[in-house]
């Protein structure tokens, strides 16, 4: 396959699933602080929101204080904010088109016809009812990755847009843990019932509050939160999880038959590995914000590592 074609299919996953994470965690803290507003202030779910986009220079270069219409629209339909979900959904309909001859038919009209919804929706319409769009962005991204679970051959290709999209859920769940850390930590003395409550929103950016409810029997504290999203091996919404998934692809993709010292398969597996074997202790001992930053940093360096080894000419 040409680096080409495999740098467009590993974007497309990825910004594919930067717009689900994107609405939902946008979605959970709107609905904090609508459903529980002696509990969630505004001004901490919308600093939150801020935090998990990594961009809040951009929103305060065009406004002067916190307004939760503006930070919203920033966050979803902004097309000159580089990590809105329009801009994000953008590159993934721009990926889709030039790799358009090899992609399934169905794929390419999910997508389009996702982004031609999406571009042609109001600023009015979305603050009148925002979530509304949240809801249909989500199930748009549910309908697209069922394609690509359920019709797309099982080849390099569709190893390609799992491997980015397992990458960017991975980072994802870092970085909104980062934001709930940061959330919390702003806070002043929060009794047990605010603090539980930020780490049930953080399940519902996650989508893991049902996961949860299964392994946690719907206890919400930080060590079972953490835990669950962080370690849990059988849950697709842990980092664990999907970096496991990402050593299968980079296997399944790499002519090597040995995995060799710095190879993007052997980085992966040797993450996959530590992180198998880390407890809550260890994250404890670390410091929680130090340690989830390191795992940020750690993706982030994989996924270079990833685009060195196959899409540099």
């Amino acid at each position: 396959m040409l680096s080409r074609i495999a740098n467009n299919l590993f974007w497309l996953g990825r910004y594919l699933e930067r717009v689900e994470d994107t609405a939902r965690f946008v979605e959970a803290q709107y609905y904090s602080f609508l459903d529980a507003p002696f509990i969630q202030k505004e001004e901490i779910a919308l600093n939150s929101i801020l935090s998990m986009l990594g961009n809040p220079d951009y929103y305060y270069s065009r406004y002067e204080k916190l307004d939760e219409k503006e930070i919203l629209f920033t966050a979803t339909l902004d097309r000159d904010n580089p990590v809105s979900i329009i801009t994000s959904l953008s590159f993934v309909r721009e990926n889709a088109r030039t790799t358009r001859d090899i992609l399934s038919e169905d794929l390419w009209e999910a997508i389009n016809k996702f982004y031609l919804f999406l571009k042609g929706y109001s600023k009015r319409k979305f603050l009148k009812a925002p979530v509304e769009l949240f809801e249909d962005i989500i199930e748009n991204c549910y309908i697209i990755n069922g394609i690509i679970d359920r019709i797309i051959m099982k080849d390099i290709g569709w190893a390609f847009i799992k491997l980015g999209i397992d990458i960017e859920r991975s980072a994802q769940l870092a970085r909104m843990i980062l934001a709930k850390l940061e959330s919390i930590e702003s806070m002043e003395k929060p009794s047990k019932v605010a603090e539980n409550f930020q780490w049930r929103t953080l399940l519902e950016s996650a989508a893991a509050l049902d996961i949860n409810k299964a392994v946690n029997h719907r206890a919400t504290d930080k060590e079972k939160v953490l835990e669950l999203l962080t370690l849990n091996l059988k849950s697709p919404r842990s980092i664990a999880y999907n970096l496991q998934k990402i050593h299968e692809y980079l296997t399944m993709i790499s002519i090597e038959k040995e995995e060799k010292p710095n190879t993007p398969e052997f980085t992966a597996g040797k993450m996959a590995s530590a992180l198998k074997f880390t407890t809550m202790e260890d994250i404890y001992s670390e410091g929680e914000k130090e340690f989830y930053s390191k795992l940020l940093s750690d993706i982030y360096s994989l996924a270079q590592t990833i685009e060195k080894r196959y899409f540099v000419l």
